[in-house]
């Protein structure tokens, strides 16, 4: 009797051991892998929005305000007091508005029969646009903008006859500023502000040049 083995048992065992081929092996990772890309892209887009999102940004400023020169080479210099809102219209672009004040700004006024410490105050409501150039990844910002400015000068004790009276203007305003994060959060930042604003008053020919010098601290969400 012959021991020679059957062929089909034979062919059998063989494809029982036999390497699965590398195409279907490939195949079968496909959605696997595609699975994985996936979530990473969607945690890359998801850790983007999370830097992005906070679009509202409220700042308050204190510095100093100053004008001039007069007649005799000084600048009055005061107290300069601001807010701002500003809101991330685009990447690089926030619309803002802006109430600025320079608190007394007139020195003392003397006279042969008087001596006045002047109460006078402006208050400059700037709305426009500003440019921004993101640095260290976000995490620093320069920027840049201009607009126009409703100015109200209010005379205070400041008698007729004495000096400018009450009186309200509109003009245009240019501003530089630089910030930086101080949480990881980034909802906390520090900087400072430099803004110009040129007021051409309605009811005389004064023009009112100021210069506005600040440091900010600023929250946003």
């Amino acid at each position: 009797m012959s021991t020679r083995p059957r062929k089909s048992a034979v062919r059998w065992r063989h494809s029982e051991t036999a390497t699965p081929h590398p195409l279907c092996v490939s195949t079968a990772r496909a959605p696997l892998e595609a699975v994985k890309n996936l979530i990473f892209v969607l945690f890359l887009a998801s850790s983007a929005n999370a830097q992005t999102n906070l679009r509202n940004s409220v700042t308050f400023s204190v510095g100093s305000a100053f004008t001039g020169p007069r007649g005799n080479g000084q600048f009055d210099t005061t107290v300069g007091l601001g807010a701002t809102y500003r809101y991330r219209w685009f990447h690089y672009l926030d619309i803002e508005a802006d109430i600025t004040t320079a608190l007394h700004p007139t020195p003392t006024l003397r006279g042969a029969t008087f001596t006045i410490d002047p109460t006078d105050n402006f208050i400059w409501v700037p709305f426009g646009l500003r440019g921004v150039l993101p640095l260290r990844n976000g995490a620093m910002e320069l920027s840049a903008g201009a607009g126009g400015i409703y100015e109200n000068y209010s005379a205070g004790n400041i008698p007729p006859f004495v000096g400018r009276q009450s009186e309200d203007a509109w003009g245009g305003y240019f501003v530089a500023g630089a910030a930086s994060a101080i949480s990881r959060s980034r909802h906390y930042w520090l900087g400072a502000s430099a803004r110009e604003f040129l007021g051409n008053a309605n009811r005389t020919s004064a023009h009112d040049l100021w210069f506005v010098v600040t440091g900010d601290f600023s929250f946003r969400f």
